[in-house]
């Protein structure tokens, strides 16, 4: 196996391990995501997944952003099943933070980088692009775990290991255009650090105390 497959190998466990812990996080009351947020990722993950593998297509480097989407699709069925499970039983408790309506505004960075890539075939651009704009989705995210504490830092800690995996399989892959596949395991470590950082209460009674 050559390093970029072990890599690859790596960052596609390593990221599907995440989705599981965090899903039994949510089943289990530990974890309330935002529903904004993972509607966003689930859009952007597929325009991600799709112009990024068609930036310099090899399975090694392309496990991960596959792999997010279809996390992506089971975290929101998940939180959708559960939601609709506690109406049913008469419940009002909301298993997700409710989304503003200006969230969702950021669906239209990840459709407008699909329409870029349809019309001119330019996966990097358009793979960069959706890539850069998605710290717009993880605004939500950010917000309600910075004002409820939410989440719990150990999927998001994970994930951002297989963000570093990723980004060494595309350093050790024999791929033509290494700055353009870098830059989303690069950008995406650095948004999901934030999450883990805010998942802690020192951090937030910190930063609330400075913000105060």
């Amino acid at each position: 196996m050559t390093p970029s497959a072990l890599f690859g190998t790596l960052a596609l466990l390593l990221h599907l391990l995440g989705y599981a812990w965090y899903a039994l996080g949510i089943l289990r009351g530990r974890t309330r995501p935002n529903a904004a947020s993972w509607f966003m990722w689930l859009v952007g993950a597929w325009v991600e997944y799709r112009t990024f593998d068609a930036i310099d297509s090899h399975w090694a480097t392309s496990a991960l952003p596959l792999a997010c989407f279809l996390g992506c699709c089971a975290i929101f069925m998940v939180t959708a099943v559960l939601q609709l499970a506690r109406r049913a039983a008469g419940s009002r408790e909301v298993v997700y933070q409710p989304a503003r309506g200006t969230d969702y505004l950021a669906v239209g960075f990840d459709l407008g980088a699909w329409v870029l890539y349809a019309v001119t075939g330019g996966a990097a651009l358009a793979n960069t692009l959706a890539v850069t704009t998605s710290i717009v989705s993880f605004i939500p995210i950010w917000r309600s775990t910075l004002r409820h504490g939410h989440e719990t830092p150990g999927p998001w800690f994970v994930w951002c290991a297989a963000y570093l995996a990723m980004f060494g399989a595309v350093l050790s892959g024999s791929g033509t255009q290494t700055f353009a596949q870098s830059v989303y395991p690069v950008y995406y470590f650095l948004l999901s650090a934030v999450v883990a950082a805010l998942s802690f209460a020192t951090v937030r009674g910190y930063l609330h105390r400075r913000l105060a």
